[in-house]
């Protein structure tokens, strides 16, 4: 299956075998944020999810074939649906909602549900550190079909990763799933997310590198960096 750049572009982190729409913003040169790197031998295991807060905002690259542009994701408040708390990141006119666990559950534009998945898409699990497996069962749905999804997960080493925002240490997590495609990313916990992303559709291979990231303020920083794994 084939997806167009506009549509490939709207996901995060979050791998899924489909995606909802968003926008493209034109590339541009802003100055780089550059975080230290972290230590190999410290981020063996990162034992809960990030927080995110409103005013977090990453700026990727993004190219597919020869179409190049940019996204830029932006956390915009945090929403209770149903008395469940959701992380509301904007994507051009598209809002996608995350669990506090970084779960993709649904896209919205103008108030209106576009996609979403039953239960949220699990792209993350916690703690997150090499050797950890895990598999996904669900049921895809937007305007047009409604399929179920399988996904499995692992998450296979520690890798560095050098891109326009600077020079991280990550773990790389990889999916395949019950459709023809794969996604690679690296997870990085000096940004509370992604700082690369490789997809592959069928014949279709796109790509996304973080080119700034910008976090809202923080009185009391959280502490980002995880301690050694204990076992």
């Amino acid at each position: 299956m084939v997806f167009s750049l506009r549509a490939r572009a709207a996901l995060l982190v979050l791998a899924l075998s489909s995606a909802a729409c968003t926008t493209l913003d034109q590339p541009g040169t802003p100055k780089p944020s550059v975080a230290p790197p972290t230590p190999v031998d410290r981020l063996l295991s990162v034992p809960s999810p990030p927080e995110w807060r409103p005013g977090d905002r990453w700026t990727y690259d993004l190219t597919s074939g020869n179409d190049r542009g940019a996204k830029t994701m932006e956390v915009v408040e945090v929403r209770e649906v149903a008395s469940v708390p959701y992380y509301v990141v904007r994507v051009g006119d598209v809002d996608h909602y995350y669990t506090r666990n970084l779960n993709w559950a649904a896209a919205t534009r103008d108030s209106k549900v576009e996609a979403r998945m039953t239960p949220p898409h699990q792209g993350f699990a916690w703690p997150l550190e090499v050797g950890r497996r895990w598999t996904y069962q669900g049921i895809w749905q937007d305007q047009e079909a409604r399929r179920d999804l399988t996904d499995r997960f692992a998450v296979v080493g520690v890798e560095t990763v050098e891109v326009l925002a600077g020079r991280f240490e990550t773990l790389k997590i990889v999916r395949e799933g019950s459709t023809s495609g794969s996604d690679e990313y690296w997870f990085a916990p000096a940004v509370r997310s992604y700082v690369r992303w490789v997809g592959r559709r069928g014949d279709v291979r796109f790509e996304e590198r973080l080119r700034e990231y910008r976090p809202a303020p923080r009185l009391i920083p959280e502490r980002i960096v995880p301690e050694p794994s204990s076992k």
